[in-house]
């Protein structure tokens, strides 16, 4: 009998062949995205390009600023127009100070802008023509307005020639840096705020001895410390002669107190010692000699020899 079940035949798939070459099937492109062609144009080109646009744009910024500047300083109301004045020769410091103020810096700025005002210039003006200004304040007042203000200079003594014997009898004011500034009265009483010294001067232009500074500047502050000290021991010093390395300072009564320039303290402790048992302000002392080291030579009025303590 013949069986009806068939023996099952095999089916053979017909091969497909790929259009795509074997060599390129691993290449994997991202769904959604679109392959973009890789840069031509260098990283380095790139950021020096970015750079230059940032500079362009700071130097255009730093122009516009420049500019807007430029024309606030030319406004009328950031400019001076009106100047006040106080203090000594006050009068001639606001003339000198609205002539500072004329004309431009550098062709460029105006004089009188608040912004640039010249105030080296003021003060070095004044100065020159008053030597007894001490210093100079110069403020705004306002948007328009500028005060000045002078300081005369303290007086610490009054220069009266180069010696006693060779004085006209005239005496100038001077500072404790030995400074002459003004011409004074000679007759201004006996306190130490009106002690007369005798000295070379250096740095004199012309005739007049005002600005020029006395020789042994340097000293000058250490000598008016010694005074005071020998005051308060019953030494009434109205003047000084200046010589070489010495000093000789002079009582009211016209005794004579020699010491060493340099070397105030070591004279100020013999003075200590010694003066206390002298009348050093009537004239019956004629000198005291205080040059040696801890000794004391004086010699009183009509002895023939001086005497050591």
């Amino acid at each position: 009998m013949h069986d009806m079940r068939a023996t099952p035949r095999a089916v053979q798939t017909p091969t497909v062949k790929s259009a795509v070459p074997v060599s390129k099937r691993n290449v994997t492109i991202a769904r959604g995205k679109k392959v973009r062609p890789e840069s031509k144009e260098p990283l380095k080109k790139r950021r020096k390009k970015i750079q230059k646009t940032v500079l362009i744009v700071i130097g255009a910024l730093a122009l516009l600023l420049v500019a807007v500047l430029f024309y606030l300083v030319w406004l009328p109301v950031f400019r001076v127009s009106a100047v006040s004045a106080s203090g000594p020769h006050a009068e001639e410091a606001k003339v000198l100070a609205e002539q500072a103020l004329v004309g431009t810096h550098a062709f460029i700025l105006p004089r009188n802008s608040l912004f640039f005002i010249p105030e080296d210039d003021m003060r070095a003006n004044i100065l020159r023509a008053h030597p007894d200004v001490e210093a100079i304040s110069i403020t705004a007042n306002g948007l328009n307005t500028l005060k000045v203000t002078t300081l005369p200079r303290a007086e610490a003594f009054l220069w009266c020639g180069a010696a006693p014997d060779m004085s006209d009898g005239r005496c100038y004011s001077a500072n404790a840096e030995g400074l002459i500034f003004a011409l004074t009265a000679p007759e201004t009483g006996t306190t130490s705020e009106a002690l007369k010294i005798y000295s070379e001067i250096e740095g004199q232009e012309g005739e007049s001895p005002i600005k020029a500074r006395i020789s042994y500047a340097s000293r000058i502050p250490e000598v008016l410390r010694f005074i005071k000290a020998i005051q308060t021991l019953g030494a009434n010093v109205v003047s000084i002669a200046l010589r070489g390395d010495e000093a000789d300072l002079y009582t009211e009564s016209g005794t004579r107190i020699t010491y060493v320039l340099g070397r105030e303290l070591e004279a100020a402790g013999t003075a200590a010692s010694v003066f206390p048992q002298l009348s050093l302000n009537d004239g019956s002392i004629q000198y005291v000699d205080l040059r040696f080291g801890g000794k004391a030579y004086f010699k009183r009025t009509g002895e023939a020899a001086p005497v050591a303590e």
